[in-house]
């Protein structure tokens, strides 16, 4: 796991996930402001054709299950615990 903060640009969170070959991007939003930039991580990376390879989820206060189906994240958790969850089901074999 790789802790990049908060205020940080969409373009960084990709990049980070390409140095540290990362397989998933954990998103999560404290407040709606926020919401624009997860979109925004998922465009950058279908631009950057490395939408096939890291899986997104998004979670926080404001996101919900309908919120993650229509920016086209890969999964959506309520909770921390969830997100573990989430994550097991999506990592590689």
């Amino acid at each position: 796991m790789v802790n990049l903060g908060v205020d940080i640009l969409a373009e960084d969170f990709v990049d980070a996930a390409v140095d540290n070959k990362a397989h998933i991007i954990g998103l999560s939003a404290l407040l709606t402001t926020t919401m624009p930039a997860m979109k925004e991580v998922i465009e950058i990376l279908k631009e950057e054709g490395k939408r096939d390879k890291v899986k997104v989820i998004v979670g926080g206060a404001p996101v919900s299950q309908k919120f993650s189906d229509d920016i086209g994240a890969d999964g959506y958790a309520p909770d921390a615990a969830s997100a573990v969850d989430l994550c097991r089901k999506l990592l590689p074999s």
